[in-house]
């Protein structure tokens, strides 16, 4: 190897160190990224104190769970979307009955209108620090994103689960999907 490839005074060729010192800022942009703050909306199976799901939120985003109603038999979706601070707001209600524990009672500016098939409760603006929901195959639970469904007794089988929005470092998102994906395979 020629002098003119090394470094003055050193054994080392100067390629060497480069590659070196950008692995190590690679290394270093790795990390940081990790600690990386973001909203999520996670959720949870409370009895069992483990998460099941999580996916990153941004304000204005907008989700939808459906449930088949344990007396009416009709399909209930609840509309929601992020606030530009990071809250759950329950924005519309629509369902097939107005019967046997299905909403009836509005609050200030909430508007109910009578369709053909369904009736609905929008306006809402509700705040939700979290919600709690019993999801059961038979209920059909799902929840709705723009880009797909899921079906959420798939998470965690017949139970009672937890959503909420949480800030989370990227580490802990990674970790909480990879987490989430091996219960999901073991219970098959």
């Amino acid at each position: 190897m020629s002098g003119a490839n090394r470094a003055p005074g050193k054994g080392c060729p100067v390629s060497m160190k480069k590659r070196t010192i950008r692995l190590i800022l690679f290394a270093a942009l790795v990390l940081a990224a990790g600690f990386y703050p973001l909203h999520v909306l996670q959720i949870e199976e409370p009895r069992k104190e483990k998460v099941v799901f999580a996916r990153s939120l941004e304000a204005g985003d907008r989700f939808s769970l459906m449930y088949l109603h344990s007396v009416e038999l009709c399909q209930v979706w609840d509309h929601f979307r992020v606030d530009g601070q990071y809250r759950l707001v329950l924005d519309e209600t629509v369902f097939g009955s107005s019967n046997t524990g299905l909403p009836a009672v509005l609050g200030a500016g909430e508007r109910f209108t009578r369709g053909e098939k369904s009736s609905r409760i929008s306006n809402m603006q509700r705040i939700l620090p979290v919600i709690e929901i019993w999801v059961k195959r038979s209920y059909d639970n799902t929840l709705e994103f723009d880009n797909g469904k899921i079906f959420l007794p798939e998470l965690a089988g017949d139970t009672l689960l937890r959503l909420r929005i949480r800030n989370i470092t990227l580490f802990e998102l990674a970790s909480i999907k990879i987490l989430a994906l091996f219960n999901r395979m073991t219970r098959r």
